[in-house]
């Protein structure tokens, strides 16, 4: 018990201590540590010293007492090493692990007005900070939540999930409909399922979103790599042929239009002739014979007529002459 009480009050010593801003905390913990060193029942239980006697009863009262006495110097070794220094000197006059809970309590446990109210606007103005994950978000609502609870104020499971969709970002706006609009969602455990859920399935799909992205600005740096050369730069006068070489013009063509060494080859479109394109051709531009198209006959085999007539005539003569009125035709 002895090694266990010094390895306990060494850890009090390295963690977190009573400060008066984190009592409510520090409340909860203490009592863990003392639940486990058997010593929780000190802080609700007083005794005095029984007088002497020899009698049974005497026996259990003082054995009794012995107990509790115990019990009550391990629990106020446990409060005051779990203390800041200036915390500890004020209250280690109490000999009495009770008395000294208690007076903690009304020195730091009381929750004032004003302390209520910043707890309430700091809950309902509570935004997810950017570079946050969503777990350690909703971790955040629920500790406030519950300090909120400590000092009186419950809130409904409609405050809380209301409160967790005026908190997420604007990224998050699909999900804020579907907080909304979803009547399965009624509790702050229902909204923080989905939520987890959400950031899951968009952290498993962030890799192929990215693994896209760079097969993108590959592909389109190799597109750029591969992008036909600029053979006349209009900008500077000067023309360049592939692999960045400029070609060879004849010296006496110098001011003229640039011809390229083997125009030669180049056969004219519109006079056949070489030496030429048939953008620079002198000769009358070739005009395109008509293109001459054969008469169709189109044969109906039903007709929709407003009226009942029928009688057709056809001139056999021409495929064009076809009339319901004889009248119609010149000659027939």
């Amino acid at each position: 018990m002895a090694s266990a009480t010094k390895s306990i009050v060494a850890e009090l010593n390295k963690g977190e201590k009573l400060n008066g801003d984190n009592y409510e905390i520090w409340h909860m913990k203490i009592q863990y540590v003392l639940e486990e060193q058997e010593a929780l029942e000190a802080l609700n239980l007083t005794m005095v010293e029984p007088e002497e006697g020899t009698t049974a009863q005497h026996k259990r009262d003082k054995e009794a007492f012995s107990a509790w006495k115990r019990k009550n110097s391990l629990a106020r070794i446990t409060l005051l090493s779990s203390m800041e220094n200036d915390v500890m000197r004020e209250f280690k006059r109490f000999e009495n692990a009770k008395e000294m809970w208690e007076a903690l309590a009304a020195r730091f446990g009381h929750i004032s007005v004003t302390r209520l109210r910043q707890l309430t606007i700091r809950f309902d103005s509570y935004k997810k900070p950017h570079g946050q994950t969503m777990k350690q978000h909703l971790r955040k609502m629920s500790n406030m939540i519950n300090e909120l609870k400590d000092a009186g104020h419950v809130l409904t499971d409609e405050q809380q999930v209301q409160a967790v969709i005026r908190s997420l970002p604007q990224s998050w706006e699909h999900m804020k409909v579907h907080l909304t609009h979803n009547e399965n969602i009624k509790t702050f455990e229902d909204a923080m399922r989905h939520l987890e859920l959400e950031e899951d399935r968009l952290l498993a799909a962030k890799p192929d979103a990215e693994l896209y992205h760079a097969s993108s600005s590959s592909h389109g740096a190799s597109s750029s790599k591969r992008k036909r050369p600029n053979w006349f730069d209009k900008g500077k006068g000067k023309e360049e042929g592939p692999l960045g070489k400029k070609p060879k013009f004849n010296q006496h063509e110098r001011g003229k239009r640039p011809r390229m060494k083997k125009l030669a080859r180049v056969k004219c479109y519109n006079c056949d002739k070489k030496g030429h394109y048939a953008r620079d051709c002198r000769e009358p531009k070739k005009v395109c014979t008509p293109c001459t198209f054969q008469n169709f006959a189109f044969v109906s085999s039903s007709v929709f007529l407003t009226e009942s007539n029928p009688l057709w005539t056809v001139d056999s003569g021409a495929t064009d002459h076809v009339a319901k009125d004889r009248g119609s035709f010149v000659e027939f």
